[in-house]
């Protein structure tokens, strides 16, 4: 039967065969898409790729197994938007801010029922968790810096003010923190050092709206708005720092890979190996400005969201994107799991999205069904133009 097919069929076959395959290799892995009630500021996914926790704009959080259908465990309904979150590596624990000055932390295999709660005299702008989940730090809108022992009440165990409030935070290991203020200037906190004043403070023309932190580096990376990826010794001193462009709008680090990758309002992306000064091994201009950047542990997976709503998953080469999805909204967060496979992002049209490359490669790339997909479709191709091809010979006659 192959035979009486001619080279003109075959070489239509084989179109849409390479079209079909292009189509599936290139296409985002969602996993799951939830829409909540207003615009979604924050989603944060576990390091083990488990659980989700995000926020938002209509005074909820939401939990979620990333191997749900999308649909929340359970939800919360705070008295402010919900636009920022923290979640432990194995999503044991998870802490909310909103807008009305309230801290919430929770046990979410548990409940959602808050296990405690404090609130502040302003918005809360910023949480994190330690990686053992055994600290809380949280920032407000007036330059209050609260830092919490969960498994207390909900009193801070330390306070401090950053004057003119604060642009970033982040706890540098369970003993010290780093703060950022709107007035310029980073700031270090060692707890055990003080409980209210600053070790050191690092200061330059701009301010840094950007934080990452590596205590097993003993780094502290800054994203400044004059467009400079600085490196800051644990001691303040200055160790490097790299031309960007534009005004540095987003940092994640990978510890264990020593990478550093860098975004800008200018479209700007840097990839940053952690030698004794930042070495820059690839960068990749994006269409539009950048809101947010994430990379897995081990610095081969790379993900970029820009303000028009396009996320895309690139590998450590930055050369042409794994895959691309279009939110269709600007893009707030990115959070990947630790291996890279499983990631979460917020949005402005209210979405909490959840891409799951493990799902993909569990039931996509090596299941019996995708595997026989193709097949199916050529053989219905190759039948349909057997029978056209001999339906017009009995025309002929």
């Amino acid at each position: 039967m192959f035979s009486s097919l001619g080279p003109s069929v075959w070489n239509r076959l084989s179109v849409g065969l390479v079209l079909m395959l292009a189509v599936t290799a290139g296409s985002a892995p969602v996993g799951w898409v939830y829409t909540t009630g207003n615009y979604a500021w924050a989603a944060m996914v576990s390091r083990d790729g488990r659980y989700v926790v995000a926020g938002s704009d209509d005074m909820h959080t939401y939990f979620f197994r990333v191997n749900g259908e999308g649909k929340p465990v359970w939800t919360h309904v705070g008295q402010g938007y919900v636009r920022h979150a923290a979640i432990s590596s194995d999503g044991a624990s998870a802490a909310v801010g909103d807008t009305a000055g309230n801290v919430y932390f929770f046990q979410p295999d548990k409940s959602g029922t808050p296990v405690w709660s404090f609130r502040s005299a302003s918005a809360i702008d910023a949480v994190d968790l330690s990686e053992d989940a055994s600290r809380l730090v949280a920032g407000d809108r007036e330059g209050n810096i609260y830092l919490f022992e969960t498994s207390q009440s909900g009193e801070p165990a330390w306070h401090a003010v950053i004057d003119g409030g604060f642009m970033g935070l982040a706890l540098f290991g369970p003993k010290a923190l780093v703060a950022s203020s709107r007035h310029g200037g980073i700031y270090f906190y060692d707890l055990a050092f003080s409980k209210s004043s600053y070790r050191w403070s690092f200061h330059e023309s701009t301010s840094f709206s950007q934080l990452a932190v590596s205590e097993d580096l003993g780094y502290i990376f800054a994203g400044g708005s004059d467009g400079d990826v600085y490196v800051i010794g644990s001691s303040g001193q200055t160790v490097d720092s790299q031309r960007l462009g534009g005004s540095v709008s987003a940092i994640s680090i990978s510890e264990s890979a020593r990478v550093v990758i860098a975004g800008s309002t200018n479209g700007n992306v840097s990839q940053y190996l952690i030698k004794d000064r930042l070495e820059n091994t690839g960068s990749f201009l994006a269409h539009a400005p950048v809101t947010s950047v994430a990379v897995s542990d081990d610095g081969k997976r790379i993900a970029i969201a820009t303000i028009d709503g396009t996320i895309s998953m690139f590998s450590q080469t930055l050369a042409d994107p794994l895959w691309t999805y279009k939110a269709g909204a600007i893009v707030h967060s990115l959070s990947m799991s630790g291996n890279g496979m499983v990631m979460a992002a917020s949005s402005d049209n209210g979405s909490i999205y959840l891409f799951n490359e493990r799902m993909e490669v569990q039931t996509q790339r090596w299941s019996p069904a995708t595997l026989l997909f193709p097949i199916a479709v050529v053989v219905i191709l190759v039948v349909y133009f057997v029978w056209r091809k001999k339906k017009s010979r009995g025309s002929m006659r």
